[in-house]
């Protein structure tokens, strides 16, 4: 399994569908009250995306990536137009000495916290070339470059280790890794224009988890 930093470059339609996913172990109990219980601590998105009346040059791109990938096997990325963009986002509360921060996107409730992780910190070009983008960030509101930030996993490490007790906060762009959701491609041909065909077809993709680090990674 492979990480492709590329996106389609093939812009997608309206009628896009798309959010968030969790899985839920239900067990109803003989009073009549649930037992529930949360199978993923981190969410995942789903995508159905369509590509309508394109010609076959703009096909080519995404028929050229579920090659690249051989279907579900490799990831690649996604930019997903519904939530992309991150500010002034906080991270946990730091401790005494550390220096590795995991960015994320905190939703709160009625004071219940989701932290969602944001991995991939990478826009496309024209091309669909992935380009890393720039992100900001504060500690107790003062900005700072004094780190270096992983662009395939959203961690970002400080040049030097923390007192404890400081708030760091990000803001900036992000992609998503994805895979594709099936091994078969298909397509229709339901017109011409201009001496190439008029083409239509959906793409489902699913939210992947970033790559592990290297020292990680095993064989």
């Amino acid at each position: 399994m492979s990480y492709i930093r590329a996106f389609i470059s093939t812009c997608d339609s309206l009628g896009w569908t798309g959010g968030p996913g969790f899985s839920t172990d239900v067990q109803v109990l003989r009073s009549g009250r649930e037992s529930r219980n949360g199978d993923w601590a981190q969410v995942q998105h789903f995508y159905s995306v369509p590509f309508m009346n394109i010609l076959h040059d703009q096909y080519l791109p995404i028929k050229q990536m579920h090659m690249v990938c051989m279907g579900r096997l490799h990831n690649f990325l996604y930019r997903d137009l519904s939530d992309y963009v991150a500010t002034n986002e906080s991270l946990p509360v730091a401790v005494n000495g550390q220096t590795e921060f995991q960015l994320a996107k905190t939703s709160t409730i009625a004071g219940v916290t989701y932290r969602r992780s944001v991995y991939a910190l990478y826009g496309p070009d024209a091309d669909g070339d992935a380009l890393q983008t720039s992100i900001s960030v504060t500690v107790d509101g003062t900005p700072t470059a004094m780190f270096t930030a992983d662009p395939d996993r959203g961690t970002i490490v400080f040049d030097t280790p923390m007192t404890g007790g400081e708030v760091v906060r990000w803001s900036g762009e992000f992609a998503v890794w994805v895979r594709f959701d099936n091994d078969r491609l298909p397509f229709t041909i339901d017109n011409k224009s201009g001496g190439q065909f008029v083409m239509n077809g959906m793409v489902d993709l699913l939210e992947m988890f970033p790559p592990l680090p290297e020292a990680d990674s095993g064989p």
